[in-house]
């Protein structure tokens, strides 16, 4: 089998990012972090989630959900708090709670190739693959990735670009 290079490369993007649930080490630490956020006034409150929202809303889908449902795994241990809170103070906390996590940061590598389902679209002689890697990030935690491309009727390969979005899997 004569084989030969396609001068594709395949290059971890440490901008792809998802969220992730951020566990403090202690309940203590836990506890010291909202004590300090239930001690700021609601304009406090509303300035640092703007700022939150400009630096990392656009980066996720449903991001807002997102907090409030971590504000909601996190909310047994809202024991001495006083008063409800409204929706900004539960927002804060989700954020406070959450963190980025770069899945592509240090490598990809193990690159596979099955045939797409889907082969609808595209010009005769033409094949549309699914390629799923190995994908190393922070902490050298492996995750699965995918993308998808062409292979031509020339035997050319072309990746499309990969997804704006990174998605956990259920």
């Amino acid at each position: 089998m004569r084989v030969q290079r396609t001068g594709i490369l395949l290059k971890p993007d440490n901008r792809r990012v998802l969220l992730r649930p951020f566990e403090p080490n202690t309940e203590a630490r836990m506890h010291q972090i909202i004590s300090r956020i239930m001690l700021l006034t609601d304009d406090e409150v509303q300035d640092l989630l703007n700022k939150i929202l400009v630096d990392f809303e656009h980066r996720h889908r449903k991001y807002r959900a997102f907090l409030l449902v971590r504000y909601m795994q996190i909310r047994a241990h809202f024991k001495n708090c006083k008063g409800s809170l409204n929706e900004n103070h539960k927002l804060l906390i989700g954020a406070y709670f959450s963190q980025e996590y770069a899945v592509e940061s240090a490598a990809l590598f193990n690159p596979s190739i099955v045939w797409h389902p889907d082969q609808s679209g595209i010009d005769v002689g033409s094949r549309r693959f699914i390629l799923s890697m190995r994908a190393t990030g922070e902490g050298h935690i492996s995750s699965i990735c995918f993308r998808t491309g062409i292979v031509d009727s020339e035997n050319q390969i072309h990746l499309d670009e990969s997804g704006r979005y990174v998605a956990a899997g259920m």
